[in-house]
């Protein structure tokens, strides 16, 4: 017998008990009396039964009549003091019951409501304290760096925010468009309140795509997937972003994690990549401007297939970081490239993925890892494409006026080896 057959069997005889128990009840007796239970005390698995009569008969505890508790139970739907329960007195038994469960079904919702409104309500605060209490306790080394390195970045919030207001007149919604992001695997990109938890929850479900560095380690395969899960006849919506951390004193590259006492790397993949690439002499001269050291040569020796894979991708395009304002900066803006350019092929070289979606819609930028004052994104590319059609760019119309950033990759060969359009 299964589990849920002995389940059935055993709710038949409790019915069986209890509604032979109810009947001498009404026939004669102030031996028993009757207490009303949540469905959860009889095993918590009755199911709903089609008439009045018959939950009655589920809800019905059946017990001793030996104290004052139960006498007075019994005298409160007993009208007449006749030592039984007739028609009229059975109706009221019903009747409280309807009011009881309407009462809980009420509470019930207006609890779920309030729950909804506090969460989306103690997110919005948080995102606005963020944005307004920032002066107070940001890092000013930080913040210069920032505003040097990635001009035009946004707020995690900010950008979230943008990218629905442009993309709901075209018809992107939660129910018909399903998420993708291909970010490095970093625990520090997945914190509450930072882009991609908000962007997975405002669209409701996110597929990952990606693995070290931000690259699109799900390959042509892992796109397929993501795309065959989107909703019938709708849209896809992809994300794509290396990461870099600016450090308390405003070091490119560094960042001091919860819980650690020392400096990190963010992106710890792409560092070790140019480390790795130095080491093996693939540029010019050891890198004044690299300001961590720890990453050993035989780090890259071990089973380290996406490391292996970022070295092979990282290596011609390094020439002219000598001439850039920082080195892990020009490293981070070459990864974006990368990355662009894996995405591209895989929308582009997978055969059904315009029959399978209406419309894609790609953005794709810099997640910038702060400790304090929140992660930022810096946005280099947005634009939707479908089917037979050239691609539409919402960039300046989301974001405003494209940065500036010849002077931090030092040269136009760089910023086309990046991808990245003038501005």
């Amino acid at each position: 017998m299964t589990l849920i057959e002995s389940r059935t069997s055993k709710m038949k005889n409790l019915s069986l008990l209890v509604a032979s128990s109810f009947f001498l009840c009404l026939l004669s007796s102030k031996q028993i009396c009757l207490a009303f239970v949540p469905k959860a005390s009889l095993s918590g698995h009755i199911r709903r039964h089609q008439s009045i009569k018959q939950e009655l008969l589920t809800r019905i505890y059946i017990a001793s009549f030996e104290d004052n508790a139960d006498d007075e139970l019994f005298k409160k739907f007993d009208k007449d003091n006749n030592g039984t329960i007739d028609i009229e007195e059975f109706r009221a038994i019903t009747k409280k019951m309807r009011s009881d469960n309407s009462r809980r079904e009420i509470i019930s919702v207006a609890t779920a409501m309030a729950s909804s409104i506090f969460v989306v309500t103690q997110s919005n605060t948080f995102q606005f304290g963020q944005k307004k209490l920032r002066s107070y306790y940001l890092e000013e080394d930080a913040e210069l760096a920032q505003n040097r390195i990635f001009p035009t970045a946004l707020l995690s919030g900010d950008l979230d925010k943008a990218i629905a207001k442009t993309l709901g007149p075209r018809g992107f919604t939660p129910e018909n468009t399903l998420l993708g992001h291909s970010v490095c695997s970093d625990e520090i990109n997945n914190r509450k309140e930072q882009l991609i938890p908000l962007m997975v929850n405002r669209w409701k479900e996110g597929f990952t795509l990606g693995g070290l560095g931000g690259l699109p380690f799900a390959g042509k395969s892992g796109f397929g997937a993501y795309l065959h899960h989107v909703p019938d006849n709708g849209k896809l919506l992809v994300i794509f972003a290396p990461h870099v951390g600016i450090g308390s004193d405003g070091k490119i590259g560094a960042l001091q994690r919860d819980g650690q006492a020392n400096v990190s790397t963010a992106c710890g993949a792409a560092i070790g990549a140019y480390k790795a690439l130095q080491t093996k002499k693939k540029t010019a001269a050891p890198d004044p401007l690299l300001i961590l050291d720890d990453v050993k040569p035989e780090d890259t020796n071990q089973f380290d297939p996406q490391l292996d894979q970022i070295v092979k991708l990282l290596a011609p395009r390094l020439e002219g970081i000598e001439s850039s304002e920082d080195s892990i900066a020009f490293v981070t803006y070459q990864m974006y490239g990368i990355i662009r350019e894996l995405v591209n092929a895989c929308i582009a070289q997978t055969p059904d993925t315009f029959d399978t979606a209406r419309e894609v819609a790609v953005i794709g930028g810099i997640i910038i890892n702060r400790r304090k004052g929140g992660d930022f994104f810096q946005p280099l590319c947005f634009e939707t494409r479908k089917k037979d059609a050239a691609p539409i760019d919402l960039f300046v119309e989301a974001f405003g006026e494209r940065p500036d950033l010849l002077s931090v990759l030092g040269s136009e060969k760089a910023l086309t080896r990046a991808s990245i359009m003038g501005k």
